[in-house]
């Protein structure tokens, strides 16, 4: 007479073994999804304000040309009362030569022809050297950063580290 073998599904070590594995790629598949929205977003605001420094830099060679500085866009720094970004940067001196720093809003850059560019905290240009300091700054672990010059060769990895291309 042959025993007949009761097989009535999985065992547990089976199915504790195929949810630690579930987990594992489910936890890959988060922290790579995270990594490339971070990478995107920075990539958005490194497109901003490269449209933004290049429009400013024709705005700024106009007024140079002209020698008439009333067609700048924005708001003066120095006359920006009640922005706490904003103050926090001049504290911070991450604004150099403020007496020709301009704070862009939105009813700024849709002025100057750029409504894509849609952000409430603004962006800062300095029309004597072209430099775009986004008020809001790009958080990493470590820094936050401002500048343009400061997030073009920035990339979102694990370390978070500056890198050049």
């Amino acid at each position: 007479m042959k025993k007949e073998k009761n097989n009535e599904g999985i065992t547990i070590v089976a199915l504790t073994i195929t949810v630690i594995v579930l987990i594992i790629l489910a936890s890959i598949g988060i922290y790579t999804g995270t990594e490339i929205i971070k990478q995107a977003n920075l990539q958005n605001i490194n497109t901003n304000m490269m449209l933004i420094q290049a429009k400013t830099k024709t705005i700024s060679e106009q007024a140079k040309f002209n020698k008439n500085t009333s067609n700048y866009k924005g708001t003066k720094v120095t006359d920006v009362t009640g922005n706490k970004e904003v103050e926090k940067l001049l504290s911070e001196n991450t604004i150099e030569d403020s007496e020709n720093c301009y704070l862009l809003l939105q009813n700024d850059l849709n002025e100057m022809g750029l409504e894509k560019v849609k952000e409430d905290s603004g962006y800062i240009v300095n029309y004597e050297t072209n430099e775009i300091i986004y008020v809001k700054g790009f958080e990493t672990k470590d820094k936050t950063y401002y500048k343009l010059s400061e997030m073009k060769n920035l990339k979102v990895d694990k370390e978070m580290e500056q890198t050049a291309e």
